[in-house]
């Protein structure tokens, strides 16, 4: 009697480590990567860490180059090539994450300063219209919404 509780206690010993080591080694949790990826990639951001930026960024974009995911690091990207003083890849990273999301207005305002810095000034004329617009969009559906809740 007292064997095949020892018997099943093993089992289950092999069953618990056995689990762990598939979560540690073989799982591939990509939402909780990215998570981790973003959260350091927004330190190194920080710390002005800029090459460490881009390496981060470009190992989450190339799992899927089209989720929000990528969208947040195109941004991050496109930051850090800005202090660097790279316009050109700047400017693209920003028109990447802008063809993810055409709706989010951080997109915009990360495009703004390699247009300048490259004197692309009707682009940069169209950017700074539009996100005025958007502003104004915003404000008035604030308005709406005091008028209606309150």
């Amino acid at each position: 009697m007292q064997f095949n509780y020892v018997k099943y206690l093993f089992v289950l010993v092999f069953i618990v480590v056995g689990f762990f080591i598939y979560k540690i080694f073989f799982s591939n949790n990509t939402v909780d990567d990215h998570g981790h990826l973003h959260h350091q990639a927004h330190v190194a951001l920080h710390n002005k860490e800029y090459d460490q930026v881009i390496y981060l960024c470009d190992k989450v974009i190339e799992t899927d180059p089209s989720s929000p995911a990528a969208y947040q690091m195109y941004i991050k990207k496109a930051k850090a090539l800005n202090r660097m003083e790279r316009y050109k890849e700047a400017l693209d990273s920003a028109n990447l994450a802008i063809a993810i999301d055409s709706k989010n207005e951080e997109g915009y305002s990360v495009k703004v300063e390699p247009l300048f810095h490259l004197g692309r000034e009707e682009e940069l004329t169209a950017v700074l219209e539009r996100s005025e617009e958007h502003t104004s969009e915003l404000q008035s559906r604030v308005d709406i919404s005091y008028a209606v809740f309150c």
